[in-house]
């Protein structure tokens, strides 16, 4: 098939004209500067899209438009006009298709079609996806032979191809990892498939592929953030909300009360750069959970550091105020395993606005409340807020009743040896509390304490978070194996008698 791809130079038309050209077809590039792709052997028009006529394009089977704007007000307005361009162009030519590289904000998020994915985004992404839904609808009222290809939530330009995806219509579908995702790659995959097949003539439709995680040499060889599903407590992260990726293409100068300040840069959906003060430029992995509007909790983890060093970001927008926890391992000689934090507090800096005056803290609200939390269907777990440093953990008889067999034995030793562990309580926002459960107890006893950090929603009493450690089994240098995922978990308030708080530390002197 003879396909003329506009833009082939960008990420998106590169990809696609790469992929048409591996299974065979007749490549024209359509760019302004020809020299872009002078390297690649494909034919070339020496064009912008605005100057595109019938004639130039009557002789291809399709055309795809990878046409993009900047993102201000002004340029976005260039989809809409882009769409009346290519309208006039082609329903003169209706024996050849027009396929749009188009955008994703437009897919409804309900079945009954009343809500979009547009109205999660942020005020200052807007003015692109408003006028791509616009030329959507452009589209949809003429009578040329069109098809609207919206990526997913997540466009990811770094990511691998796989060679497969999973399509769908006007609506968000998710992956198996309950992702909105697509890699490029991926995408231009099922944009050459759809040329070859026709399969939404006059239609729109979508795509969402699996992330292709890089294979180890080393079957224990850890990456930072924990990619296979965690097998912990049953699977603690069963209930974990999709990631969020709202604060992808953000920047911020964070203003550190005790430690140097903080420049973040999130360059895309899942990766990040980060510097504080003088040290280096650190390139990591980080996922992201949402527990209130504008509210983001951030987890990555340092790239060699010695100790491992996990940094948590709360990001409250609302506010301009941050929060920084930092969190160490395999720092001490006799319990290897141990972990500790740090906590900071922050704002971020925006140029002509003065820098707020409040501050997160530390809060003893949480104090003498307990939460019956719920982490999968056979493991829940009371958390006791019975002191402004510490937490303490017990079973009701009905969880216990959905445990797997083997971890009621479990349950006696904590019985035994008392679920009681150092803690930390930090206020947000009115019903927006941080809270860390630091299980040096446990890793003094000898077993795998980690860090589990919740960002938790008292009002809908739910929260996202981490664990950061290690886990339970033996990696290839003899000790426990990192750990380090997110997860969510439901709960609800239950009544206290004050007599389990009023009980002294189990493990303080």
């Amino acid at each position: 098939m003879k396909i003329g791809i506009i833009s082939a130079t960008g990420k998106a038309g590169s990809q696609i004209a790469a992929e048409a050209a591996r299974r065979g077809h007749a490549v024209t590039a359509i760019v302004r500067d020809p020299a872009k792709v002078a390297d690649k052997g494909w034919q070339i028009i020496a064009k912008d899209l605005f100057s595109l006529t019938t004639a130039d394009v009557a002789g291809f089977d399709a055309v795809v438009s990878a046409f993009g704007t900047a993102f201000d007000e002004e340029s976005a307005k260039g989809h809409v006009a882009a769409a009346r361009h290519l309208i006039g162009v082609f329903e003169k030519i209706p024996s050849v298709r027009l396929l749009i590289v188009g955008g994703a904000a437009s897919l409804y998020t309900d079945p009954l079609k009343k809500h979009q994915m547009i109205e999660t985004l942020p005020k200052e992404w807007l003015p692109v996806p408003t006028n791509q839904a616009a030329a959507l609808e452009k589209y949809r009222q003429s009578s040329a032979n069109w098809t609207f290809f919206s990526p997913a939530g997540f466009f990811d330009a770094e990511g691998e191809r796989t060679g497969t995806y999973t399509p769908g219509t006007d609506f968000v579908i998710t992956n198996g990892a309950n992702e909105s995702y697509i890699s490029y790659a991926d995408y231009a995959v099922a944009m050459v498939d759809e040329i070859e097949n026709g399969f939404h003539i006059r239609g729109r439709f979508t795509a969402v592929s699996e992330k292709k995680q890089p294979q180890a040499e080393d079957p224990d060889a850890y990456y930072g953030l924990e990619k296979k599903k965690p097998v912990f407590e049953g699977g603690i992260s069963r209930y974990r909300a999709p990631f969020n990726y709202e604060l992808a293409g953000k920047r911020f100068s964070i203003l550190m009360d005790l430690g140097e300040d903080i420049e973040v840069n999130f360059v895309s959906g899942s990766r990040l750069e980060w510097t504080q003060g003088d040290g280096p430029l650190y390139k990591e992995s980080y996922e992201c959970g949402k527990a209130e509007e504008l509210a983001y909790f951030v987890n990555f983890e340092l790239t060699g550091a010695m100790p491992r060093t996990n940094i948590t970001l709360i990001l409250d927008l609302e506010t301009r105020l941050v929060t920084v926890v930092k969190s160490f391992t395999r720092f001490h000689k006799r319990h290897p395993y141990l972990v500790d934090s740090t906590y900071d507090f922050g704002a971020i800096d925006l140029p002509g606005y003065p820098l707020p005056k409040k501050r997160h803290g530390f809060t003893t609200d949480l104090v003498g409340k307990r939460v019956h939390w719920h982490y999968a269907p056979e493991f829940s777990i009371v958390h006791v807020y019975y002191h402004p440093n510490y937490i303490r953990g017990y079973f009701l008889p009905e969880a216990l009743k959905k445990m797997k067999p083997q971890q009621p034995a479990d349950v006696e030793a904590w019985m035994e040896n008392p679920y009681d562990e150092k803690g930390a309580f930090i206020k947000v926002r009115d019903g927006l509390y941080l809270v860390n459960i630091i299980e040096q107890s446990m890793a003094r006893r000898g077993k795998n304490g980690n860090s589990l950090l919740f960002l938790m929603n008292t009002v809908r009493v739910h929260d996202v978070g981490r664990s950061f450690g290690h886990s339970d089994k033996i990696g290839a240098d003899g000790y426990l194996a990192p750990e380090n995922y997110m997860l969510s978990a439901y709960g609800d308030f239950i009544h206290s008698d004050g007599e389990y708080e009023n009980k002294p530390p189990f493990y303080v002197v």
